[in-house]
């Protein structure tokens, strides 16, 4: 009995201490679900090593700032902005109008750059303010471009600017075509401050003088509008009975002086403009107007826009881009009415 007991008992505990010995296994963890990456793949994987996801395109809010949308020639700019902007697509553009005032333009100028604005199309209300205008955008980092008028200093982008002196001198030449030397001739001009209206002045007067006229008398206008040119020419036909010629750097002042003359039925008196819109391209048709010299400010105003975004695109862009006026008389309307339509004025 004693050696089959002796013998279990040597082959419990050789058992016993063989499971002492064993190490415990590690549970195995349940196979997870696949992440939504691990599933679909990275955008490499999917599209190709190295390729981009898209991003949407840049939408650049642009702000103009007008001198007064009172007058027809700042409205066919801001259109002019505005068509490009659609042409474009990516580009929104806000219209802020300084009333003729430098103050007022000055605070659209704090405001725009407040709102953080991508770039800036300023039409200066005189040539000496526009300079504290363009230091805040200096400043601010904002790109700016001038269309017309311009800037005694200061930094911009690119300045949009019509051939004023030419223009003016053409106008002034044509005009001369019509006189004869003696003849009384009177201007009722724009601010002074404005290089543009110095240069109006400044050609016609040299343009017409080939004629050997005479010019009697200025005066220089505040607003520019058609009450003005009225109240003018009614002066200027009071004072010299024998005038023969009444030049106006503006298309309503124009029409202010036509409406002068036709009250006084001083038929014998020529009107040359300066700009255009329907109603007195109507008058040039009839005769009633001897002609104009008309800038392209819907042109203008695309160029100008363009300008900026050009900038922002990194591309470079030409300082300084002029461009012509177009001679308007009863002669030739019929030949550049599209022209006129398409870059100079909005035709209803």
């Amino acid at each position: 009995m004693r050696k089959p007991v002796g013998m279990l008992l040597a082959v419990v505990l050789a058992w016993s201490l063989a499971g002492c010995g064993q190490k415990e296994a590690p549970e195995t963890a349940a196979p997870s679900e696949p992440s939504a990456t691990e599933e679909q793949g990275t955008p490499e994987e999917n599209s190709g090593e190295g390729q981009e996801a898209p991003s949407e395109e840049k939408v650049y809010e642009i702000a103009y700032i007008t001198p007064s949308m009172d007058t027809p020639f700042w409205r066919f700019m801001a259109t002019g902005i505005e068509r490009e902007a659609e042409k474009l697509g990516n580009v929104t553009v806000t219209t802020y109008d300084s009333k003729n005032s430098a103050d007022i333009q000055y605070t659209n100028m704090q405001d725009v750059i407040v709102k953080g604005v991508d770039g800036i199309v300023i039409s200066p209300t005189d040539s000496a303010s526009c300079v504290t205008a363009l230091e805040l955008a200096k400043e601010a980092g904002i790109p700016v471009a001038i269309s017309d008028i311009g800037t005694d200093s200061g930094e911009y982008v690119t300045f949009i600017k019509t051939n004023n002196l030419d223009g003016a001198k053409e106008g002034g030449a044509y005009l001369a075509t019509l006189l004869k030397e003696g003849d009384q001739v009177a201007e009722i001009v724009g601010p002074q401050a404005r290089q543009n209206q110095q240069d109006r002045k400044a050609g016609f007067e040299e343009g017409v003088r080939s004629a050997g006229v005479e010019i009697v008398d200025f005066r220089q206008m505040e607003r520019e509008n058609r009450s003005e040119g009225e109240s003018y020419a009614q002066d200027y036909l009071t004072a010299y009975p024998d005038l023969k010629a009444i030049f106006c750097t503006s298309d309503d002042a124009s029409l202010g002086v036509l409406a002068a003359c036709q009250a006084a039925e001083r038929k014998e008196v020529l009107i040359f403009g300066f700009d255009s819109n329907e109603e007195l391209l109507a008058a040039v048709r009839e005769g009633t107007i001897a002609g104009t010299s008309t800038q392209q400010p819907l042109l203008m105003g695309a160029k100008a826009l363009d300008g900026v975004i050009d900038f922002l695109n990194g591309k470079e862009v030409e300082k300084i881009q002029e461009i012509n006026t177009l001679l308007v008389t009863k002669d030739n309307i019929g030949e550049v009415y599209d022209t006129l339509a398409e870059t100079a004025m909005v035709i209803e």
